[in-house]
């Protein structure tokens, strides 16, 4: 018996006799009444297993026997696996029914609780999270649900959050803020404002500090205002909204400024001793045109194995940063640089990451370097660690690189020419690693990022938003520099295990088997076959992925991929890295901007400085102990999420700035996501995301294939699948809500052509092919095991649980109307407005 069938048996236990119909048994599961179809038939498998019976028209009840059994043995007692016992019940996940963690919610309510005790994440619905807000920490009593691991918030412990932004407004002598966050929206509509609006106007965007959360006794939420942020839909009013919002610590407190600014920006004397003099070394910077810090260079040269030798040297950042003192305090509240758009928040002073730790062109500078010796056929033999002081000799770019390579020295790529050599050599080792890494199953997802460019002088003007890593050879530049610095993080990995050391690894779990399962029956229907054992492995899904690749929506598809991953985090138990396929792997190379990073040189120069070699002065700190190395990894791996959520909703929001001057124009896209609620479509230029609506499909009904992933229309016929190719026409833009909605461009006389070769299909009503594969058949039904961007219950993590909206029923026909194709996406002229 499936947990699945355990819990509806829960259900129908508690419902005794009189049983208990499928809307009953959702939302006494805190489920969507979308997923009504799907409940239906495990109900009718169930049947049919003898497992439960029917016991009236559309009811549902245990088998007899089971109920007159289950009097005998437990009389007037609520079953043990039902959410409201307060009791441990066998389905408990391991551990204990008890828990703690940060819960984050969706706009309809239910959340995600990740737990402090490193197991999966639980599920909470919406009528079982109490007064919890996204991000408090919580209590939780948990059970085994429908989908795996559910729960409910016990109690609030810590609040996650302080302060709101939104809109100030008046209604008579009521003053109130509208809020920005749908979460709060939804729950509490406005929220009432104390003590007058002070310096803002009414209908500007203000920072609201919580004074009263809600609880039992008064579900309400007041706040007072503390700043005035500007007028809406400004990006910069926007993009403070986000700092703000995400609890990003922005100003410097004044001890860690005059402690940077005590700091000399020339190196010392003393700063040299116990290190090697690498200074007579041709080290090269290679960073993005824009970079203002640079903590890592390159040296290449002969090597005494017969191939080359590489050096990679890091900024030496645990030099002027010391354990424990103001700068190393606020390090560890920040975790990491955060990258926007128009902006850097920076781990350290400007001083320190900009100044004095960066390797600059042709100044002296203190670093840790790895020494990498190859022989002939290009196989690491050996490693070795000091501190250093190097000097770089020169600052390179991706884009000069990738024109070097290709014998484009023109115009100021001149002074590339001199470095011709090197930078071959070090191309050709590179590409090298890269096919031997791809050997033992690295995956590579070709996950496309969204670059904005901002103009220089004016923060309102987004010149445009772009593909990062655009060419070919820019990309081949990037891997350049990607190969020796994982070669080094792993070399510097292999340094702490063959010494037993504790550290803070950088890894990648293995992914859950269901996560595998419900992607192979995915992909099984665009004619992918995996083999979900052999998944488990690195080598196994970048088999998987070579697949993926292949088709038209390989792409989209990657996506999918990607999410039936788990995320990478930092800690101290290390069990290897499954997207790099690597053993042995932690983040070395970047201590300007990443907090372990700093804290693994410590490490290192401590162990360096027992060895009796050159440590940069190591032998000052005490080690500390493995608890302590744990707290700080979560606290990184918490700090990052909270970096890369804000990088990507600042990018979300410029993408719907640069939009609003192209409502009415049309674009060509490809269809790279299918939801229950309609189509997510992405265009190359400028390179946004946005979503057609079901409603902008047109007048008919549309039914969602969780296997095929498409929408059919039930009248015409008409088909979205994932991979198509649509033109559509910018219909709605929000940049508050980062939003942007499309509508399909297609005539009523090109809908009329659809609804007639539907016709023509007659009764059969058979679906086409799904891009690049062939559909499943199961006797015909087919059947998904578990939500995300194809229904059911949504996951942890995934795209639907920020886009979920009610689904509308239908079924039909397939066939393509003139308006959409399968196939690769041309260029295609915008039109006027319409």
């Amino acid at each position: 018996m499936t947990s699945e069938q355990r819990t509806i048996l829960s259900v129908l236990r508690q419902a005794k006799d009189e049983g208990s119909k499928v809307g009953g048994i959702l939302d006494e599961l805190g489920m969507s009444r979308k997923e009504q179809g799907r409940m239906r038939r495990l109900l009718e498998s169930m049947v049919e297993e003898g497992l439960v019976e029917k016991v009236g028209r559309g009811t549902y009840g245990v088998p007899a026997k089971a109920r007159k059994k289950q009097r005998r043995s437990t009389p007037n007692s609520t079953p043990r696996t039902s959410p409201r016992t307060q009791d441990k019940t066998p389905n408990a996940p391991t551990g204990g029914p008890h828990c703690e963690g940060r819960i984050r919610v969706h706009p309809a309510g239910y959340g995600f609780v990740v737990r402090e005790d490193g197991q999966e994440d639980v599920f909470v619905p919406a009528k079982y999270r109490g007064s919890a807000l996204d991000g408090d920490r919580v209590s939780l009593y948990t059970w085994e649900g429908f989908k795996g691991t559910e729960g409910r918030v016990e109690e609030v412990l810590d609040r996650g959050r302080a302060k709101l932004t939104g809109l100030l407004e008046k209604s008579g002598s009521s003053i109130f803020l509208t809020p920005d966050d749908p979460r709060i929206a939804t729950d509490f509509g406005r929220v009432t404002v104390e003590g007058g609006p002070g310096d803002a106007h009414f209908g500007e965007c203000v920072v609201l500090e919580i004074t009263q959360y809600p609880d039992r006794v008064r579900p309400h939420l007041a706040g007072r205002v503390v700043k005035v942020l500007g007028a809406p839909d400004d990006p910069r009013t926007e993009i403070q909204k986000i700092i703000i919002c995400a609890d990003i610590p922005y100003e410097l407190p004044d001890e860690v400024l005059a402690l940077a600014d005590g700091i000399r920006q020339e190196l010392q004397p003393e700063d040299v001793v116990d290190r090697i003099d690498l200074r007579d070394r041709d080290f090269l910077t290679i960073d993005p045109e824009t970079a203002r810090d640079f903590d890592d260079a390159i040296c290449i040269e002969d090597g005494p194995r017969g191939g080359p030798r590489v050096w990679v040297a890091v900024a030496d950042v645990s030099h002027y940063v010391q354990p424990g003192d103001a700068m190393d305090t606020e390090a560890q509240i920040r975790g990491v640089s955060v990258y926007l758009p128009d902006q850097v928040i920076p781990m350290l002073p400007m001083k320190i990451s900009a100044g004095i730790c960066s390797l600059n062109p042709h100044v002296d500078r203190c670093a840790m370097v790895a020494c990498l010796d190859y022989d002939a056929k290009l196989v690491l033999r050996e490693t070795s660690f000091s501190a250093a002081v190097i000097q770089s000799s020169d600052r390179l770019d991706y884009p000069g690189v990738a024109a070097a390579l290709s014998g484009d020295f023109r115009g100021p790529r001149l002074k590339y020419r001199k470095w011709e050599s090197n930078l071959r050599r070090m191309h050709d080792l590179a590409q090298t690693l890269r096919r031997r890494r791809r050997k033992r199953g690295t995956l590579e997802l070709e996950i496309p990022e969204a670059k904005v460019i901002l103009d220089a002088d004016n923060p309102l003007l987004v010149r445009d938003v772009v593909r990062s890593k655009g060419t070919e050879g820019v990309k081949e530049a990037y891997q350049l520099v990607e190969e020796f610095m994982i070669a080094a993080n792993e070399a510097v990995g292999g340094f702490f295990t063959k010494r037993g050391l504790d550290t803070v690894w950088r890894i990648h779990a293995q992914p859950k088997e269901q996560r595998v399962e419900e992607l192979a029956e995915i992909l099984s229907a665009f004619g992918i076959y995996v083999d979900v054992e052999e998944a488990l492995e690195p080598i196994g899904m970048k088999r998987v992925l070579d697949q993926v690749n292949k088709l038209p929506s390989g792409p989209a598809l990657s996506f999918l991929v990607l999410r039936s991953l788990t995320q990478a985090i930092y800690d101290t138990g290390n069990v290897g890295h499954f997207g790099l396929a690597s053993k042995e792997y932690l983040h070395f190379t970047s201590p300007i901007r990443r907090y372990p990073d700093l804290l693994v040189h410590r490490l290192m120069k401590m162990q360096l400085h027992k060895e009796g070699k050159a440590s940069g002065g190591g032998g000052k700190w005490k080690r500390p102990l493995k608890d302590e190395l744990q707290e700080l990894a979560a606290a990184c791996s918490s700090h990052e999420r909270r970096a890369v959520e804000a990088e990507r909703e600042a990018v979300a929001m410029y993408r719907a700035y640069v939009m609003r001057e192209h409502v009415g124009e049309e674009f060509e896209g490809r269809v790279t996501g299918v939801t229950h609620f309609g189509a997510f479509v992405e265009i190359d230029a400028p390179f946004v995301e946005g979503l057609v609506k079901l409603d902008a499909l047109g007048d008919d009904q549309f039914e969602f294939d969780p296997v095929l992933l498409k929408l059919s229309g039930k009248r015409t016929g008409f088909t979205v699948s994932l991979g198509d190719t649509v033109n559509v026409v910018v219909q709605n833009v929000s940049v508050a809500l980062k939003r942007i909605e499309f509508g399909l461009s297609m005539s009523e006389e090109e809908m009329e052509i659809a609804a007639s070769r539907a016709t023509k299909l007659g009764a059969r009503g058979r679906p086409r092919k799904a891009p690049g594969g062939t559909r499943s058949h199961r006797k015909g039904k087919t059947e998904r095991k578990s939500g995300g961007k194809s229904g059911g219950r949504p996951k942890s993590g995934s795209a639907v649980n920020h886009r979920g909206v009610s689904r509308k029923k239908s079924g039909g026909k397939a066939s393509k109307p003139k308006g959409v194709s399968s196939g690769k996406p041309g260029k295609k002229p915008r039109r006027k407005k319409r």
